[in-house]
């Protein structure tokens, strides 16, 4: 067979379970969306985005379309990585393609045939622990093992993101002192460097990158917002200090150098064997 009838071959054999998937032969399936949505209606000709073709047309199949036809049979969306859930970086100021997330397209009070409302795992990119947990977590629910997927405001599972950069960190208590660093390289806090972290809502600094290990601020990079909606326009320019932090990082400096001199004497105090 040639390479290139392999190729299409290998695309067709991909494309027809989102075709079985519409007829129902699936059922109940979960629909997982990665990549961020182009607006297909902002033009008059062409298309921003195909998926595998129709097989009936041959033409290519948007991925709006693919929405439309999947969506409403589906047992439950699930929007993963930053781009997918909120737009992401295709989705920033001067876009060309109106780009966005699939809560953006589908309407943020959606809800799946099941009741289920779009559940989002942002990440750029995904912890790879978040979404197989999620998906776990779906499947338990869609056999009457779980009960509705708790999710904040945004559509995040609670659980995942509850809490923020800041609160996981290695560094944390180096900002509860006032102790920030001014460059790359130091154990301090990386705050007036440009991270985001006390603001970001994302349990990367905890549970690690693979295998509980890593995590951006704990091995040395800022964090730059990218789980939250607001990314990456919002937390542009990347290196510069958030505005934010230059009061709470002015009282937490005060703050700090008393903490550090009280701490000081009483471990002088304590760093002494008894006599």
């Amino acid at each position: 067979m040639r390479p290139g009838r392999h190729g299409r071959a290998g695309a067709d054999t991909f494309i027809k379970w989102f075709y079985k998937a519409e007829k129902g032969e699936l059922d109940p399936f979960v629909l997982v969306v990665e990549g961020s949505i182009p607006n297909e209606a902002i033009k008059k000709e062409g298309y921003w985005c195909g998926f595998g073709n129709n097989f009936e047309t041959g033409q290519p199949m948007t991925t709006s379309e693919w929405l439309d036809r999947l969506t409403p049979k589906a047992l439950a969306v699930l929007a993963v990585g930053t781009c997918a859930t909120y737009g992401g970086i295709h989705a920033m100021a001067g876009n060309p393609t109106g780009a966005m997330g699939v809560p953006d397209y589908l309407g943020w009070n959606w809800k799946s045939s099941a009741g289920i409302p779009i559940v989002c795992v942002p990440g750029c990119p995904i912890q790879p622990d978040n979404l197989s947990e999620t998906i776990l977590y779906l499947l338990y629910q869609a056999t009457g093992q779980a009960p509705m997927i708790p999710l904040d405001e945004n559509l995040r599972p609670k659980w995942l993101f509850g809490q923020t950069v800041h609160e996981g960190c290695d560094r944390a208590g180096y900002y509860e002192q006032g102790d920030f660093t001014t460059e790359y390289g130091s154990p301090k806090c990386l705050v007036k460097i440009g991270c985001w972290g006390p603001v970001v809502k994302c349990n990367v600094p905890k549970r690690g990158w693979m295998a509980g290990v890593g995590g951006c601020p704990n091995v040395g990079g800022i964090c730059i917002g990218c789980t939250m909606p607001g990314f990456p326009d919002k937390f542009m320019p990347f290196m510069d200090e958030p505005p934010g932090s230059k009061v709470s990082a002015g009282i937490s400096g005060v703050y700090g150098k008393l903490v550090r001199n009280l701490r000081g004497i009483t471990e002088r105090t304590l760093d002494k064997e008894p006599k």
